[in-house]
């Protein structure tokens, strides 16, 4: 099971019946104010997992491996310094791209997004899992990925460009049947054709989930369980991957009590789970053979796509709203799948913004209104990339409101203190906001979502400790 924040308990009272955990440890890492330590972890939250006695995988979500961008090299040593300290077993990242070099420099795109598949980015991608394989003790193997947009003339076929990246890098593969069955249902190539395109022999991980549809697409949300039909499917496949050592089921735990999700159907699922994975020993069979001659063949149109940095800048542009400096000649514009993006990324801006600065937020909206609230993230966005660390987008939120003149009590003094939080856990020193109002009742207040009364006033100091 993958192991998010929220389901300690669950899992802690199903140990006989996971056999190993899959960790992503970038939600956990701050920007370190430490002199020489630019990036650190939660040392609590790593104490914990390190105690776990699941056997431990390590699966990363913050520097995808498949653009022209290279991750920051500090970045990269804490995630080895991570996969060691955790003794994982290897180490996966996404097939994807979160970075783009602009006329203004690299900025972030705020969601993971799909490379072109060239020959040019099979090349890139390979390079870069042969640079980062080179930092780890362990295996590599990356995530085949989820993709909303409709295949691009001259294009390699998924599979195909899953295949060729493996045998080029001499890696492993996640195969996330999840992100390819959303592939097949929203218009792109099917799961069995695109395992044909793979050197299945390479496959040493599986991940299954559950989705969600948005505007008619069929979105990899781990938001629920297994489909039944997606669950039919993985009995297919499996007994064709001869090196499979692992079987993931992902699941988000803010969906649990909106899904009507108990934990009674969490061992449900696990144990069905085990049925598929015993199943599989029994019918194991050869893998397909890998095709030869895919990137041949892909090299032939190749030179009429944007190269991974013309194409990274192109679709990030059109996801974020922000105008390209040099003209794209690939049909985006007419792409649903943009849109689907757009609000994809909307999503994970505004929850960032929501969960770091829950009480201001809070007041916000108690105040001038949700659509009002709303309105401001719009606002705020046009003026700003997405920032990969919730701190980041917390202070250059904050910098925004102040610009807004909203003339809402206390808000400045809220916004202080949820930034005050954050830096106090970036630099292990207590911290003090001053207030013109009793500073408890005020955020007890915003804590259980009331308006707070504003009639107390004064000169009060609170000091936040680590």
């Amino acid at each position: 099971m993958v192991c998010l924040p929220g389901l300690e308990a669950f899992i802690d009272a199903n140990k006989d019946l996971i056999d190993v955990i899959e960790i992503e440890p970038q939600p956990q890492w701050f920007k370190s104010a430490a002199a020489g330590v630019p990036y650190a972890i939660n040392t609590d939250v790593l104490a914990q997992l390190r105690a776990d006695p699941h056997p431990r995988l390590v699966h990363g979500v913050g520097f995808p491996i498949g653009g022209s961008v290279p991750p920051q090299p500090e970045q990269v040593a804490l995630f080895v310094d991570v996969v060691k300290a955790l003794d994982a077993a290897w180490a996966s990242e996404h097939l994807s791209f979160s970075r783009a070099s602009g006329p203004d420099g690299v900025f972030n795109t705020g969601f993971l997004l799909p490379p072109l598949q060239s020959a040019q980015t099979v090349a890139l991608a390979a390079a870069n899992i042969r640079t980062l394989s080179a930092r780890l003790p362990v295996p590599f193997a990356f995530e085949t990925g989820v993709n909303y947009l409709q295949p691009v003339p001259g294009e390699m076929a998924d599979g195909a460009f899953f295949g060729a990246i493996a045998e080029e890098a001499d890696c492993a593969i996640l195969l996330d049947l999840h992100n390819l069955w959303c592939n097949e249902r929203n218009g792109r190539q099917s799961v069995l054709a695109a395992l044909d395109d793979m050197p299945l022999e390479r496959v040493c991980e599986v991940h299954l989930a559950g989705g969600d549809y948005l505007d008619g697409y069929y979105l990899d949300a781990h938001s629920g369980l297994v489909p039944a039909d997606l669950m039919q499917l993985a009995h297919a496949v499996l007994p064709r991957l001869p090196n499979l050592k692992a079987l993931m089921f992902e699941i988000v735990p803010a969906y649990l009590p909106a899904r009507e999700i108990a934990h009674r159907h969490l061992t449900a699922q696990l144990h069905e789970l085990h049925r598929l994975w015993d199943e599989r020993k029994t019918t194991l069979q050869v893998a397909a053979a890998a095709p030869r001659g895919v990137i041949h063949h892909a090299a032939a149109v190749d030179g009429a796509l944007p190269s991974p940095p013309q194409w990274e800048r192109a679709l990030a542009g059109k996801v974020l709203g922000i105008a390209a400096d040099e003209p794209c000649t690939l049909p985006l514009d007419g792409d649903e799948g943009i849109r689907v993006l757009r609000q994809l990324v909307a999503a994970v801006r505004s929850g960032t913004i929501v969960d770091s600065m829950t009480l201001s937020y809070r007041l916000i909206s108690l105040t001038l209104g949700e659509t009002a609230f709303l309105a401001l993230l719009q606002a705020f966005w046009k003026t700003r990339p997405p920032e990969p660390f919730a701190t980041e987008e917390a202070l250059n939120f904050a910098e925004f409101l102040r610009t807004q003149a909203l003339h809402i009590p206390h808000l400045d003094e809220v916004l202080a203190f949820e930034l005050a939080t954050h830096q106090v856990r970036m630099y292990g020193q207590p911290k003090t906001v001053r207030f013109t109002c009793s500073p408890l009742p005020l955020l007890m207040a915003l804590r259980t979502a009331r308006m707070p009364d504003f009639t107390d006033r004064g000169e009060f100091a609170l000091t936040i400790g680590p």
